[in-house]
């Protein structure tokens, strides 16, 4: 487990060293994971993708989320544009979350 975690970091991290787009945006990253998860994915068939997906195969997606957000985390120049956007309103997110929990 941990050597899937350790060659999917490396992944996301040569990815988003090379493709700055994928930075932004979550569902292009997975989708270049995923592509280069497969042999030969020009190839491939929907239904046996989803046989692939279901038998773990190919990488989750929170798992490549997960991943590209420790990524993020570690090393500064592999953050989108939108990072620090996120980050500035964590404390306003978080205060609202507190006032949803009290109303409750």
């Amino acid at each position: 487990m941990k050597r899937k975690i350790i060659r999917l970091t490396d992944k996301i991290t040569g990815l988003l060293t090379v493709k700055s787009d994928l930075r932004d945006n979550d569902r292009r990253l997975i989708c270049n994971i995923w592509w280069k998860s497969v042999s030969n994915p020009e190839l491939l068939m929907f239904e046996d993708f989803i046989k692939l997906y279901i038998d773990g195969k190919v990488p989750e997606s929170d798992s490549i989320t997960r991943c590209r957000r420790k990524v993020q985390e570690l090393n500064k120049e592999l953050r989108g544009k939108s990072w620090d956007l996120r980050h500035g309103l964590e404390d306003e997110i978080k205060d609202e979350l507190k006032e949803i929990g009290s109303s409750v």
